[in-house]
């Protein structure tokens, strides 16, 4: 039972997605709901791999359920609020791709069971994904945080097109 929790961690990202994509459907307002969403979606992905660890049941698997997770739950608020205005619908679209292509790239490089291959910029990709959607549910444009991110996007884009690069270099590299 126990060493089910972590990947409990990672599937309660999809059931946050869906709420996300639910408040957005129905044109709910309420910001402190959104941040409270992400708040736990980014909890969720801070803690279940320690957790599995801790426990000693990291697997593979494991690894790829917390990324898909991720990038479901990062898709899912990042697609929301291009569509609300918040943000430029390439900055989803190059979360994706970079997504895909970091699954592409563990599949093909690494042994399948040996889970997805990690990269320091895809790392730090995590981390800005998860501010960026946490930015935003707090302080949606035209507020402050909000107008940050709004502001930074072309930076954003360019941070992805760099990650992307950089796997696509490691991967030439690799063969």
């Amino acid at each position: 039972m126990l060493a089910q929790i972590p990947n409990g961690l990672s599937a309660l990202r999809f059931a946050l997605a869906a709420i996300w994509i639910g408040m957005a459907a129905h044109g709910h307002q309420g910001r402190p709901a959104f941040a409270i969403v992400a708040i736990v979606a980014a909890a969720s992905d801070f803690i279940d791999g320690r957790i599995a660890r801790r426990l000693g049941v990291a697997s593979g698997s494991g690894r790829w359920l917390d990324a898909v997770a991720d990038v479901t739950f990062v898709l899912a608020a990042a697609f929301c609020e291009a569509a609300a205005g918040a943000i430029p619908f390439y900055i989803p679209i190059l979360i994706a791709l970079s997504f895909s292509q970091y699954a592409i790239d563990s599949a093909v490089i690494a042994e399948r069971a040996a889970g997805p291959v990690r990269s320091r910029l895809g790392h730090w990709g995590g981390i800005i994904n998860y501010a960026l959607v946490i930015a935003l549910a707090i302080s949606p444009p035209p507020a402050l945080a909000g107008a940050i991110v709004r502001g930074l996007a072309p930076l954003i884009a360019l941070f992805y097109v760099a990650a992307i690069s950089e796997r696509a270099w490691l991967f030439y590299r690799s063969r």
